[in-house]
C-alpha cells in the first residue's frame, strides 16, 4: 500500500476541542434548529510536502486508558485502525500462492496491462457498462482473467478470516475472568454476575502493549463489539466482565500502529500470545489442518483449511474456477470420520454446538440457554422472578422445556449425535415442534394446573424466546451468538467506504470528527424520539456509532440513559428495508434539525431528498423540504461532496432474503415483500424524475444511475444504488454461510423458526432481533 500523509495535526495545530465528545453535544441533546453544522469539508489531494510528519500527529491524539465515550480523537484512532486492517486485506489478498491459491488459475495474465481492462477504461470514463459489446475477443479473455483474479484474491481473504475468527476462538477461550453465568445468577437480585455484569466497573482487566493479540485478531474483536447484544450476552455467559469493562484500548492500539498503517509489538508481545493461546503470531504461520473432535466418536480429526490448492504451474482452460471446496474454511465443509462414518459437515457442528449448549444446561455448570438471557425488548439483563411467576416466566421459557421430561427431549437431544446418521438442527425443530404442539406437555413446563380438558397454548412472548434460542445456531456453529466470519465480511465494506472517502488524511480531520459526533447525538435523539421506528445511518454517523460501541460499558451506559433500551445494531437487514428506513431517518432529521440528512450528491441522495418535498408545496413555494435541500447546493456545501466519497447511506449489513420457492408460506410473503419493495422503487424512480428535473431548472446536472461503480480486487463491477448489497458475495467463497443474505422464515424451511412459535411470519434473522434493532 502507497504511503500516505496527514496534515490534520500539522504544525502542532491540535487543540482542546480535538477531544470533544458526545458530552459537549449533550447539554442541547443535539435538538432545535439554532445549532447549525459546518459546511463539510472539502475533498481535495493532500500534497505530502505540505504534511507533517504522520507519526507525530497520530502522538498528539488524546487518548484515554480507560474506556470512554466518543471523542474526535477516538474516532481518528478508530480510523486508523480501519486504514490498518484495510491494508492488511489488500496484502494477504495480493500474496500470489498464499493457501495454494496461485493468480495463474485465473487465466492469461501477460497481456492483462496492456488491454482495456486493465487500463481501466471504466464506464466513469465511457458512461456506459462495462460490457462484453466494448471489448474485443482478446480484452473479454482479460476481463475473464481479471473476474477470476478478483475471485481468487477474495478467496485468499476469505481463508485468513476463517482462520482469524478460530484465532479468536481460542483467544476468548484463553481469557481471565470470572465464572460463567449461571441460571441460579439469573435468580438473584443484583447478581454481580448478571442484573450488576454490565453497569459495575469494580472489574479489570489486565491489558498492557505486551498483551494486546495479533491485528487478525483484533479485528474480529472489533467485529464481535459491532454487535453489542450479541457481544454482552457471550460476555456474560463466559463470565467475563472485566474484558466487558475494558473494550479496545484505543491508546495502545493507536501507538501499535505506525505510518504505514503497520502493526508493530514487542517480541515479548508476541510470545505472551503464543504462551496463551498455543497459536502463532502470525495467521499464517499456523497449521494447514484444523484439528477437531470428531462430534460422534470423539475422534481427533484432522481437516484441511481448503482443498482449493493447486500447484503454482496449475491451469486448465477447459475447467471452470471453482473455489467453493470442502476443506474446514471453505465453503462446503464435507469431511468423513472413517471411524464412525459421520460426514461432518456445517450443519452437523451446528446441532453439534446446541448438543453442548444443552449439556451445559442440565449439568453442573447450569449455564442458561444463549437467547435467554437478555430481556428482548429492551436487551438489558432483568433477573427472573420468583415463584409462582418464574415458572411461566416467558423468556426462560426454552430453559424450562429443554430440562423437562416432555417428549424425552433430554435423552433425545444428548444423545442426538449418535442416534442420527447426520444429525442437523432440522431434528432439533422437530422435537420442539412436537412439545409446541402439545397442550400436556406445556402443562407440565409451566406447571400450568388449569382443567386437562382446556387447551393450552403458550404466549407469544414464550414463542419469541425460542425464536430466539435457535437463532443463535441456525447457520452458526461458532460458540459465539452470531457467525463472526460473516460479520467480519459485512463490516469490510464500511472499512472499505472509510479507506475510500479517507478523512484521516483530509486537512479538515478534526472538523469533520466534531461534526459528525454532532450528528450522532442528534441520530440517537431521533432514535429516542421514535422507539418503534428503524433509524439508519450515514457512513459518518456510523463511524461515531461504531467508535461508542467499542467502548461496551459506556455505549451501554449512554444508550440506557437515552431510551432505556440497550440499542442493538443490527447486523442483517434486507436491502429493500434499509432503503425505506433512510428515506424514514433522512426525512426526520431534515424536519427535526432543518439540514439535509446525507451530505452527497450522488443520484440516490438526492432522490431520496427529492422524495421528501410534497408536490403541492413546491407548487405555493412554501415547501420546508425543497428550500432545505436547495440551501443545500446554494450554500456551496454540495460542491464538498463529491458523489463517490461522501456520507451517504451506511449500508453494509444490508443483505438479500433468502427464500426456498419450495415452502408456499414463504413464497407468499416474499411476493409480499417483493411488492413493498416494487413500490419504495416506484417511488425512488419518480423521485429521481423529478430530481433531475429540478436540478436541470436550477442549471445544475444529477449523476446517472448507472454510474454507480467499485472496484472488487481490480475488477470494476456495477451496483443499482448505494443500498444494495455486493453482487461480488458468492456463497461457496466463504467459510460458514453466505454473508450476503438472510434466511427467509416458515415451517419446513432451512433456517426457519419452529412451528407454532411465528406463524411464518418473521425471517430468521429478523426472528433473533429484539425489540427494534437498528443497523
Amino acid at each position: 500500500m502507497s504511503r500516505r500523509s496527514s496534515i490534520f495535526g500539522r504544525l502542532g495545530r491540535r487543540t482542546s476541542s480535538a477531544t470533544a465528545s458526545i458530552a459537549t453535544s449533550n447539554e442541547k441533546d443535539g435538538q432545535g434548529n439554532d445549532d447549525k453544522l459546518a459546511p463539510p469539508p472539502a475533498y481535495t489531494t493532500v500534497d505530502e510536502s505540505a504534511t507533517a510528519d504522520l507519526t507525530a500527529a497520530f502522538d498528539q491524539l488524546s487518548l484515554s486508558s480507560a474506556a470512554s465515550d466518543p471523542t474526535v480523537d477516538t474516532c481518528l484512532a478508530h480510523l486508523k485502525l480501519l486504514f490498518a486492517i484495510q491494508s492488511m486485506k489488500e496484502e494477504v489478498g495480493y500474496t500470489d500462492g498464499l493457501w495454494g491459491l496461485w493468480d495463474s488459475r485465473a487465466g492469461p495474465l501477460d497481456h492483462l496491462e496492456h488491454t482495456y481492462v486493465n487500463k481501466k477504461k471504466t464506464p466513469s470514463d465511457s458512461k456506459k457498462p462495462l460490457g462484453d459489446d466494448l471489448l474485443e475477443d482478446d480484452d473479454k479473455v482479460a476481463k475473464k482473467t481479471l473476474e477470476n483474479l478478483s475471485k481468487i484474491r477474495e478467496k485468499r481473504w476469505a481463508l485468513y478470516l476463517a482462520r482469524a475468527t478460530q484465532r479468536y476462538e481460542a483467544w476468548w477461550k484463553s481469557l481471565p475472568g470470572g465464572q460463567p453465568l449461571t441460571e441460579k445468577d439469573m435468580e438473584e437480585d443484583t447478581s454481580f454476575g448478571y442484573e450488576k455484569f454490565p453497569t459495575d466497573d469494580s472489574a479489570t482487566f489486565d491489558c498492557s502493549e505486551d498483551k494486546l493479540p495479533p491485528l487478525d485478531v483484533l479485528m474480529v474483536w472489533h467485529t464481535h463489539m459491532l454487535n453489542p447484544r450479541a457481544f454482552l450476552e457471550d460476555a456474560m455467559l463466559a463470565g467475563l466482565r472485566g474484558f466487558w469493562n475494558r473494550g479496545l484500548p484505543w491508546h495502545l492500539v493507536n501507538a501499535a500502529i505506525d505510518s504505514d498503517f503497520s502493526y508493530n509489538v514487542t517480541d515479548q508481545c508476541k510470545a505472551q500470545w503464543t504462551n496463551q493461546t498455543g497459536l502463532s503470531w502470525d495467521n499464517q504461520s499456523d497449521p494447514l489442518v484444523k484439528d477437531l473432535q470428531c462430534p460422534k466418536c470423539n475422534t481427533q480429526l484432522s481437516i484441511p483449511w481448503t482443498t482449493c490448492s493447486r500447484p503454482e504451474d496449475f491451469y486448465d482452460e477447459t475447467e471452470p474456477l471453482d473455489l467453493t471446496g470442502t476443506g474446514f474454511g471453505d465453503g462446503n465443509l464435507k469431511h468423513l470420520c472413517e471411524r464412525c462414518g459421520i460426514t461432518i459437515c456445517k450443519e452437523s457442528l451446528c446441532a453439534f454446538k446446541f448438543v453442548k449448549d444443552v449439556e451445559a444446561l442440565l449439568g453442573p455448570a447450569n449455564r442458561p440457554i444463549p437467547g435467554t438471557v437478555l430481556e428482548p425488548t429492551t436487551g438489558r439483563p432483568a433477573t427472573v422472578p420468583p415463584e409462582p411467576e418464574r415458572s411461566i416466566y416467558p423468556r426462560t421459557f426454552p430453559n424450562r422445556l429443554l430440562k423437562s421430561g416432555c417428549n424425552s427431549i433430554r435423552t433425545k437431544v444428548t444423545t442426538l449425535m449418535t442416534s442420527k446418521p447426520n444429525p442437523t438442527m432440522q431434528d432439533i425443530r422437530v422435537e420442539i415442534e412436537a412439545i409446541l404442539g402439545n397442550s400436556t406437555w406445556l402443562r407440565e413446563i409451566n406447571k400450568y394446573l388449569s382443567p386437562r380438558g382446556a387447551a393450552y397454548r403458550v404466549g407469544r412472548a414464550s414463542k419469541l424466546s425460542i425464536r430466539k434460542m435457535m437463532a443463535h445456531y441456525w447457520e452458526n456453529f461458532s460458540p459465539f451468538a452470531l457467525d463472526l466470519a460473516g460479520a467480519v465480511v459485512r463490516q469490510g465494506i464500511f472499512i472499505e467506504k472509510m479507506y475510500k472517502i479517507d478523512w484521516l488524511h483530509s486537512p479538515s480531520a478534526t472538523d469533520t470528527m466534531k461534526r459528525l459526533l454532532l450528528k450522532y447525538v442528534r441520530f440517537f435523539a431521533i432514535m429516542q424520539k421514535n422507539p418503534t421506528k428503524m433509524a439508519v445511518p450515514t457512513l459518518d454517523i456510523d463511524l461515531a456509532w461504531h467508535t461508542h460501541q467499542l467502548s461496551p460499558s459506556k455505549y451501554y451506559e449512554y444508550s440506557i440513559g437515552k431510551t432505556d433500551k440497550f440499542i442493538d445494531h443490527d447486523d442483517k437487514v434486507e436491502e429493500g428495508r434499509l432503503s425505506e428506513q433512510f428515506e424514514w431517518t433522512s426525512k426526520e432529521y431534515q424536519d427535526t434539525y432543518g439540514e439535509v440528512y446525507s451530505e452527497c450528491t450522488c443520484w440516490y441522495c438526492e432522490s431520496i431528498r427529492t422524495s421528501h418535498v410534497n408536490s403541492l408545496g413546491q407548487v405555493l413555494g412554501v415547501s420546508k423540504s425543497e428550500k432545505i435541500a436547495e440551501s443545500f447546493h446554494a450554500s456551496g456545501k454540495a460542491k464538498f461532496c463529491p458523489p463517490d466519497r461522501s456520507a451517504h447511506i451506511s449500508s453494509h449489513n444490508a443483505v438479500m432474503l433468502h427464500v426456498d420457492p419450495s415452502q408456499p408460506d414463504l413464497t407468499t410473503q416474499n411476493r409480499v415483500r417483493m411488492q413493498l419493495a416494487a413500490l419504495h422503487q416506484k417511488r425512488l424512480d419518480a423521485a429521481y424524475a423529478k430530481a433531475k428535473k429540478r436540478a436541470e431548472k436550477k442549471g445544475r446536472t444529477i449523476p446517472p444511475r448507472d454510474s454507480t461503480y467499485y472496484d472488487h480486487w481490480g475488477y470494476p463491477y456495477y451496483m443499482a444504488g448505494p443500498y444494495m448489497y455486493p453482487i461480488w458475495f458468492a456463497p461457496g467463497l466463504y467459510y460458514g454461510w453466505n454473508p450476503g443474505y438472510i434466511a427467509g422464515c416458515g415451517t419446513g424451511a432451512n433456517g426457519a423458526c419452529a412451528a407454532g412459535t411465528c406463524g411464518g411470519g418473521v425471517a430468521a434473522g429478523g426472528c433473533g432481533g429484539a425489540g427494534v434493532s437498528y443497523p
